[in-house]
């Protein structure tokens, strides 16, 4: 029997609600509960679905292990489908990306990858698997707010890291400033970077900034460093003016990390979350200018160099060819904050579940392993990530509750064409109810909308009586709404949402831990 822990979570004063011990696992040697009565709910492809035969499946070549790689997930910040080049933008957006369409040409490069609709919530994914709702980090938690993912959560760091992997972040963590959900406290052996979005670090120089409203609340308002199971330690205060610095300053310490791995024969796991391209986009002296878009472009001309400095290091140490880089987003650009935003041909943008929001850029390259110059339509998420980057490390996933990730290694390899994706679906707001209904989903080629936002200001569209459908392969841009003849669309919705209502009342999910009064912190 896998022991489960009955124990509540001691937070102590922080205020955050305490994490329901129910979970129940049934690992390999546990029999599976008997049938509830709940469809059976799957997101994973039938071997047998596609014109195969029983025969064909037991014939399949077996394909050899690859050895494990070193893995760095490179994360862009509020970054436009269409701003790298290689999906269209680059020099025609007028800042180009050469090191993001090197990765493209030498790697695979999706076009229907999704993020989740905020900066939390995506990391969140990244990190644990698990859909947002869950671990009750399903909003962009603000600062001083005492907010933090659980330490029960088990994140992708503290997998690789049992499974032998040093393991190190540079960069922007937003998943809590209270001490048991900082990084040194989540897996990470070392980490340097930001806690909060980079906005933050601009509001003492706004107009009727109060500080006496702010006293007693956490700030950590600047570059922070911290080794696992320490304290927190301030390396440099940040205010609007320094902001330009940040990502020079983590990648400086990440490129030194790489350096020092040239001759370890221990893999090692770099978390690389930049800053870029959130607003302000305050620039760097030395991309100042560099492109014809304002500052936004000078950032993401910025990001494509760091992008570079991270190809180029692996390649100066000897490890370019036992490494998986992926490059991706934490969801699509500010519209709120246009011009300093990214572009996306989608409707909607951060904050929304519509394509613009949601639908990201995402790029992986391992040489020698995945096909070079290899393009995808199929979909992908973030939360697969977990799952995916666990199985090639020899990571052990946790069974004692539910991963809504999936492991995707055989497609990115190349032994399947098809990824194991069939959808995916998106909560919004800090309901934590099992029974709360997904803002959207992707369903094959379907989006189906059931309360959408074009901005994080609005307007908003409620579609509570019939959900809304598009076919987004006909109308990416989601302009019309076709549910009254694709009835069956919004079937594939409510048939993942009873699955996901009794996945939910069997594994309470946490309460906001993103807005933690919300969950009932006092």
């Amino acid at each position: 029997m896998i022991p489960i822990a009955i124990c509540s979570l001691d937070s102590g004063n922080t205020g955050l609600s305490p994490i329901p011990h129910d979970l129940k696992g049934y690992g390999a040697d546990q029999a599976a509960p008997e049938n509830s009565g709940a469809e059976v709910l799957t997101n994973r492809r039938n071997a047998l679905s596609n014109n195969s035969s029983l025969a064909d499946v037991l014939n399949e070549d077996v394909m050899p292990e690859p050895p494990r790689p070193n893995i760095i997930i490179i994360l862009a910040d509020n970054m436009g489908y269409m701003d790298p080049g290689c999906y269209g933008g680059g020099a025609v957006l007028g800042a180009p990306t050469p090191r993001m369409d090197q990765m493209a040409a030498e790697g695979l490069k999706l076009t229907s990858f999704y993020s989740e609709t905020q900066c939390t919530p995506t990391r969140a994914a990244i990190m644990t698997g698990r859909l947002p709702i869950r671990t009750g980090m399903s909003l962009a938690s603000a600062a001083g707010s005492l907010a933090g993912m659980s330490p029960q959560e088990t994140t992708l760091a503290e997998v690789l890291s049992d499974a032998g992997y040093r393991t190190a972040m540079f960069g922007k963590w937003h998943l809590g400033d209270v001490e048991e959900s900082m990084p040194q406290n989540m897996g990470f052996d070392q980490w340097f970077g930001i806690l909060y979005h980079l906005n933050t670090y601009s509001l003492k120089d706004r107009i009727g900034y109060d500080p006496k409203w702010a006293e007693g609340l956490n700030e950590n308002y600047g570059l922070v460093q911290a080794k696992k199971g320490e304290g927190l330690e301030m390396v440099m205060p940040l205010n609007t003016s320094s902001l330009g610095i940040v990502d020079e300053q983590c990648m400086d310490r990440a490129i030194a990390y790489i350096q020092d791995q040239a001759n370890s024969t221990e893999p090692f796991f770099i978390y690389l979350p930049l800053a870029r391209t959130h607003f302000p986009s305050v620039p760097n002296d030395k991309f100042a200018g560099k492109s014809s878009r304002g500052p936004y472009g000078d950032g993401v001309m910025e990001t494509d160099y760091h992008v570079g400095m991270v190809l180029d290091a692996l390649r100066d140490i000897g490890k370019d060819n036992n490494t998986i880089v992926v490059f991706t987003s934490d969801n699509g650009p500010t519209l709120d904050q246009w011009p300093d935003a990214g572009y996306s041909p989608f409707r909607g943008g951060i904050g929304t579940v519509y394509e613009g929001g949601v639908r990201v850029p995402c790029i992986f390259r391992w040489p020698g392993e995945i096909e070079p110059g290899r393009v995808s339509n199929e979909i992908m998420s973030t939360l697969d990530l977990f799952n995916t980057f666990a199985v090639l490390g020899g990571g052990e996933i946790p069974s004692d509750r539910p991963i809504d990730g999936i492991d995707q290694s055989d497609f990115l390899l190349g032994y399947n064409d098809s990824s194991n994706r069939e959808w995916v679906v998106w909560y919004t707001g800090t309901d934590s109810s099992p029974t709360t209904l997904p803002a959207a989903m992707r369903w094959h080629q379907f989006k189906v909308v059931r309360k959408g936002y074009d901005s994080f200001q609005g307007p908003e569209s409620d579609y509570s009586q019939i959900p809304a459908v598009y076919n987004i392969e006909m109308d990416p841009g989601e302009e019309h709404n076709i549910a009254g003849e694709h009835d069956f669309a919004v079937e594939a919705f409510q048939k993942v949402y009873r699955g996901l209502v009794a996945s939910m009342k069997e594994y309470p999910n946490t309460p906001s831990r993103a807005y933690p009064i919300v969950g009932g912190a006092e």
